[in-house]
């Protein structure tokens, strides 16, 4: 009698060692789900894969032109606040071999003009390599003036579609008989993922 009250007491302390083993091992892997649905419901694209693509873009601002002036000229310098003409284009960004976040820029200026340049990006934040572009100014009726222009660029990235550089333009140009600088920090990029 003792050995069948002893084997039924085995039984049921095995059963329920199975049942807690199944049951922690259900609860593991409840969690474990748990943790990878977190984990990637919580991914979202960064960095590199965030910006690479096709855009089309559009730069506006203005830039000072400050006259500089020869030591023997007593006279005033001139200083002028100048528009930029709208630029239009197309950029692409892409991936630059295997580093990370490391990309290859290439702007398309309607008209002719191909700026290409490096940038890095972290997060949703884009730095572009400082890079010189052409640009045609017109200040007053008479004076056009073409030059090259020294750029810093940076930005970021809203809503996985639309990125905003903001722009510093600093150069000079020459007329016949007048040298200036030009600086202009108001300068914006907007570009929308095509």
């Amino acid at each position: 009698m003792f050995q069948m009250l002893f084997k039924a007491l085995e039984i049921q302390f095995f059963a329920k060692n199975e049942y807690e083993k199944s049951h922690n091992t259900m609860k593991k892997q409840l969690f474990i789900a748990i943790a990878a649905l977190m984990l990637f419901s919580s991914c979202q694209k960064r960095g590199m894969h965030l910006f690479r693509g096709d855009y089309s873009y559009k730069i506006s601002g203005s830039v000072t032109l400050d006259e500089i002036m020869p030591a023997d000229d007593p006279s005033d310098p001139i200083s002028l606040t100048v528009n930029l003409l709208n630029e239009i284009g197309q950029m692409e960004i892409s991936a630059l071999g295997n580093e990370k976040d490391s990309l290859l820029v290439v702007m398309n200026t309607m008209g002719g003009e191909v700026i290409v340049t490096h940038a890095f990006c972290d997060g949703n934040e884009i730095f572009l390599k400082d890079f010189t572009k052409n640009s045609l100014l017109f200040a007053g009726d008479s004076i056009v003036l073409k030059n090259d222009l020294n750029v810093q660029a940076s930005g970021q990235m809203y809503e996985d579609n639309t990125i905003i550089l903001n722009m510093i333009y600093d150069g000079e140009a020459k007329t016949a008989n007048r040298n200036f600088t030009i600086h202009g920090d108001n300068i914006r990029m907007a570009a929308t993922r095509n």
